[in-house]
């Protein structure tokens, strides 16, 4: 194989001109997950060689091509950059996988503080994401889904057995924080048509009844990190559990 020959076969190995990337959502705030988006070539871009570092404001993904004699299909890619505090930041593409060497493309954007209401005293919020499926160590079988959006509005899914063994879900929502580590909510029982097997699932048959309220504290003591307290009261029985987050 000859110089020339090789030159034009690397050549047609580039991938064809793609759109630009950009950062989503294009004006992030705090608490927000931020992406890169990529147009890529499924080809040319191979997801086991990203990367993603950071240094005085600056985020910067590197990726190592694939070369390829045929051009790919092209894909869509999101990449996290992370929840970003208040403030000016820039991406930085590097396609050569070398993220010290020249960037492809620089994406300057801004994280902007979430707007609040003028309201004295203010409102609690809380410091962190408590996300996650929490549960009982002791008493493995039975959980919670808890999910708390960049707005800090929360929605949990409680999921348990009734008294004659059959699964009872619960959700939890309608609530507020009380404090920045206490959340409180409306506790409801659904039911719903059977979704195996049959015809198509009918939204309009699921029910919601209110059965009781619940809450959620996770202010921490020394030497009790990463315990929450769920207590309830549902149908009038009341109950506490002390929970942990399920580390994958």
């Amino acid at each position: 194989m000859n110089a020339r020959f090789l030159a034009v076969l690397l050549a047609s190995a580039a991938p064809a001109a793609i759109a630009a990337s950009q950062v989503t959502p294009a004006e992030p705030y705090e608490f927000d997950a931020v992406n890169l988006r990529l147009n890529v070539d499924s080809c040319y871009f191979v997801p086991e060689t990203v990367s993603v570092t950071a240094a005085a404001g600056v985020i910067r993904v590197a990726h190592r091509p694939n070369l390829c004699l045929v051009p790919g299909e092209p894909r869509i890619v999101d990449i996290r950059l992370g929840t970003l505090p208040v403030g000016d930041w820039r991406v930085e593409v590097h396609p050569d996988g070398d993220p010290d060497g020249p960037a492809s493309e620089r994406i300057h954007f801004s994280v902007r503080g979430r707007p609040e209401i003028a309201i004295f005293p203010r409102p609690p919020r809380p410091l962190t994401d408590y996300s996650g499926h929490w549960f009982r160590a002791a008493e493995s079988g039975w959980g919670l889904s808890f999910h708390q959006s960049p707005t800090h509005v929360v929605f949990a899914a409680w999921y348990v057995y009734d008294a004659d063994g059959s699964p009872a879900w619960y959700v939890i929502q309608d609530g507020q924080w009380t404090s920045a580590t206490r959340w409180a909510g409306k506790v409801y029982r659904t039911a719903g048509p059977a979704y195996f097997p049959g015809p198509a699932f009918d939204p309009a048959a699921v029910t919601r009844t209110a059965v009781g309220e619940a809450a959620f504290e996770f202010q921490q003591k020394p030497g009790e990190e990463g315990i929450a307290t769920f207590s309830y009261t549902v149908s009038g029985q009341p109950g506490t559990k002390r929970i942990t987050r399920l580390a994958f």
